[in-house]
């Protein structure tokens, strides 16, 4: 985890805001007219005017929801962008690491880097690998993210091309420091080729696995 992660409080204050935010009263639009009724009825309060009794009776309900109605539009306001700044600073931190990409035998001299964030929902990898030849239609390439012995492969992201590509990931880089790039075709649900084609393309290591 990072240091910019949401906490178990950021992540209660967010769930307060949504609360708010379900709330249609938090949305509803206040008199186009507002700020000039309000400035008027206080005008009037300062006055003492007596000569308009029922207003005078009247008028502080008035005020209160226009106050309420106003209030009401600047929470929401203000908790749509609490909530914006506290996404944005979940997925816009850092990267944990940066890890070389080379090519294969199938794709000589192709270059470039992963950089590996993680955040709540995964592990953010950017990956910048131009050169690749686009695949369209039924072909594609799949990034994943392997073990040291190769017994286990997560799937990260199928794309057309891998310029610049944001895949993700929901298991540890610890576990997983190998990252490939293979070769696939679309199959069947059920289908043998559902699994890697090994066809590998590129690939990098985020450290090193132990001997």
């Amino acid at each position: 985890m990072t240091s910019e992660e949401l906490t178990p409080e950021d992540m209660a204050l967010l769930d307060e805001f949504e609360a708010l935010l379900a709330d249609p009263t938090m949305w509803a639009q206040p008199d186009p007219d507002l700020e000039d009724q309000i400035v008027a009825a206080v005008a009037a309060e300062a006055a003492g005017s007596a000569t308009h009794s029922y207003f005078v009776y009247r008028r502080p309900s008035r005020v209160r929801r226009w106050a309420s109605i106003a209030g009401a539009a600047a929470v929401g306001a203000a908790a749509a962008t609490l909530i914006t700044v506290a996404l944005t600073r979940d997925t816009e931190s850092s990267p944990d690491a940066t890890v070389a990409m080379a090519g294969t035998e199938l794709s000589p001299g192709i270059a470039g880097e992963a950089r590996l964030t993680t955040v709540s929902s995964g592990v953010k990898i950017e990956l910048r690998l131009p050169g690749l030849p686009r695949r369209d239609g039924g072909e594609f390439y799949q990034v994943w993210l392997k073990n040291c012995d190769g017994s286990q492969l997560v799937p990260a992201g199928s794309f057309h091309e891998l310029d610049a590509a944001v895949a993700w990931a929901g298991v540890s880089p610890d576990d997983f420091p190998l990252i490939t790039v293979t070769r696939e075709v679309v199959a069947p649900p059920k289908g043998a080729a559902q699994g890697s084609s090994g066809e590998v393309v590129a690939k990098g290591a985020i450290g090193e696995c132990p001997a």
